[in-house]
């Protein structure tokens, strides 16, 4: 497990290193907003990334006047704008990797046929005849 991801703090800490009481914590959680994990004595267990959502909370209450509905949503458009970004990411390189794919396919084509061709001196070129209604016709 992550080292920012271990639940370590308990929420009188926790509350604390997010300058809020521990009631606000409780309230978090009960919106929904913070999830905190529980011990085998069912003792709420904050980590790393819980502080800092926390602290997140905070700045979009406090400086920005969010409710925590407000806050709730912009945390949502937050999270799938990450998600969004990751996957953009990833079908970009996908798509690098298959345009390198098509220009090596591209290539390869270009170097066979190079060995098809035959040079012909130009005195000895034919010209292409076709027949059209009993008459022959040259190109």
């Amino acid at each position: 497990m992550k080292l920012r991801k271990r639940p370590v703090f308990m929420i009188g800490v926790a509350a604390e290193l997010i300058g809020v009481h521990p009631q606000t914590l409780r309230m978090y959680e009960q919106k929904g907003l913070i999830l905190p994990r529980k011990s085998i004595k069912n003792t709420r267990l904050y980590c790393q990334e819980d502080v800092e959502l926390g602290l997140r909370i905070q700045e979009l209450t406090q400086e920005f006047g969010m409710n925590l509905a407000g806050v709730r949503r912009v945390l949502d458009m937050e999270r799938r704008l990450a998600r969004l970004e990751a996957e953009n990411a990833r079908l970009r390189d996908e798509l690098e990797r298959q345009r390198e794919e098509h220009d090596r396919m591209v290539a390869e084509v270009h170097r066979s046929y190079k060995r098809e061709l035959v040079p012909v001196p130009r005195g000895e070129l034919v010209r292409a005849a076709r027949v059209v209604r009993g008459k022959r016709k040259d190109y």
